[in-house]
């Protein structure tokens, strides 16, 4: 039991460290403008900042190998899953970059106000099925027998709260190692 609970506070801690990884990775490269190239054959207007290569490559495939492990691991624990709270972070925190560039960072862009703007619905139906009551709402809770303790639509406070915590830490060691390394 304690070797699955470590994994999956792992899971989230190291899901997080990603996700910023991300983040901050597509926030260089709309510092430049929106678009770069490294190598290759051709002659690159933009070269990519150093970092953004290391940290795109590892960011999104780790991220979503430590949401699957976690899920599968918290399900059998009877814990929530880190697969809705995963898209619905990384879809909400991707769509708060183009709407930041778009909106508030001097002209307004349209094309990344627009592209913002989609990436913030795609979170959003993840976004509603993880709050406490899901999609269908208090109806769905109360025709439900057992009590609300696995899967993505309830869990108790403490693993909620655990979560949060180690996300908080996950996003707070991403930012660190971000700006260390760059």
């Amino acid at each position: 039991m304690v070797r699955r609970v470590a994994t999956l506070y792992a899971s989230v801690l190291v899901m997080l460290m990603m996700l910023t990884w991300v983040f901050l990775s597509m926030r260089s490269v709309m510092d430049i403008g929106g678009s770069c190239g490294s190598g290759g054959p051709y002659v690159v207007a933009n070269p990519c900042p150093d970092h953004v290569a290391l940290f795109m490559t590892l960011g999104i495939p780790v991220m979503l190998l430590s949401a699957f492990l976690g899920s599968a691991v918290a399900v059998g624990l009877g814990a929530p899953t880190l697969l809705l709270p995963m898209w619905w972070l990384l879809f909400g925190s991707l769509g708060w970059n183009f709407l930041d560039y778009g909106l508030f960072q001097g002209d307004v862009v349209w094309g990344w106000v627009v592209c913002g703007v989609m990436f913030e619905l795609m979170a959003l139906p993840a976004l509603l099925i993880s709050l406490p009551w899901g999609w269908a709402g208090p109806a769905r809770l109360a025709a439900r027998s057992e009590p609300v303790t696995s899967g993505t639509t309830g869990g108790s406070a403490r693993w909620v709260l655990a979560y949060v915590l180690l996300g908080a830490l996950g996003a707070a060691l991403g930012w660190w190692t971000f700006v260390s390394w760059t």
